[in-house]
């Protein structure tokens, strides 16, 4: 996967969701249009996602970078 997609829906780690597709970003971004579905991408040594700074919000792209 080249990116994930994190809903930051409330302040505790169990709000937290991560979603592997696109579509389910956005579906979800639908569902809270006030919280947010941050996009991050693969790291280029493949060890982990770093953010893009980019997110859904009510199934808006906003892009910050």
């Amino acid at each position: 996967m080249e990116f994930i997609y994190v809903l930051l829906h409330g302040a505790e780690w169990e709000d937290i969701i991560i979603f592997l597709s696109k579509e389910d970003g956005i579906n979800e971004s639908l569902k809270y249009p006030k919280s947010r579905v941050e996009v991050f991408s693969k790291t280029t040594d493949k060890s982990g996602y770093s953010p893009t700074y980019n997110y859904y919000k009510n199934g808006v792209y906003i892009q910050k970078s």
